[in-house]
């Protein structure tokens, strides 16, 4: 069972809700249920009584149990997406880029692992955040984003010249993969512990100039 580190105080704390709210209570139940037993193992009864509220006040908020669980994977992916493209943006090195993406993924994680872990454990629940639209784009993501780092160093000749889709991959995996070890109780302690290790691997992955 994945460790959601969950805590009283984190009970009414909200997703895409004002904390302290109805909707805010539902959106962390959900998370906690969803997180622990996957979203086609929890109804969405479950998740109402989890919140403390009666079936016919939960559809006020959401029609669906599939909404319910989008609406929160949606919120933590652009909130990891807009972290990395921001990161992609901006005039620093390579080795600033690595850091500061390391630093800030680990922060939104311990700030809330039990979101960030749900987006770890149940991406793949989503598909259509991978398939391209009618018009032929695909939704942005934190690859996509990071495959821009890439670019751009190599571009200025910091790193060697690779595939930047698995470049990027294997970047944002150095955490997503440790993290997963967290998630599963294999690792303890806040994933910020780890940074000076994610840092050193991701430079080695990329072969970042001395």
């Amino acid at each position: 069972v994945p460790n959601n580190n969950s805590t009283k105080a984190d009970l009414s704390r909200g997703v895409t809700a004002a904390d302290g709210t109805t909707k805010a209570k539902i959106e962390r139940a959900a998370l906690a249920l969803f997180t622990q037993r996957g979203v086609d193992g929890v109804s969405i009864k479950e998740v109402a009584a989890q919140a403390g509220i009666s079936d016919g006040a939960m559809y006020r908020y959401y029609p669906s149990k599939y909404k319910l669980a989008h609406d929160l994977m949606m919120e933590i992916h652009v909130r990891l997406t807009d972290l990395v493209r921001d990161i992609a943006a901006s005039e620093q090195s390579i080795r600033a880029k690595i850091s500061e993406l390391v630093r800030e993924y680990c922060a939104l994680a311990d700030d809330d692992w039990l979101l960030f872990a749900y987006h770890l454990l149940h991406l793949h629940h989503f598909p259509e955040l991978f398939a391209p639209r009618a018009n032929g784009t695909k939704l942005d993501s934190p690859v996509t984003a990071c495959a821009e780092i890439i670019d751009a160093a190599i571009e200025s000749g910091e790193i060697p010249a690779g595939n930047r889709e698995l470049l990027a991959s294997m970047t944002l995996g150095v955490v997503i993969q440790a993290a997963q070890s967290k998630a599963y109780q294999r690792l303890a302690g806040p994933l910020r512990s780890y940074a000076p290790d994610f840092e050193r691997a991701i430079a080695a992955v990329l072969q970042v100039s001395d």
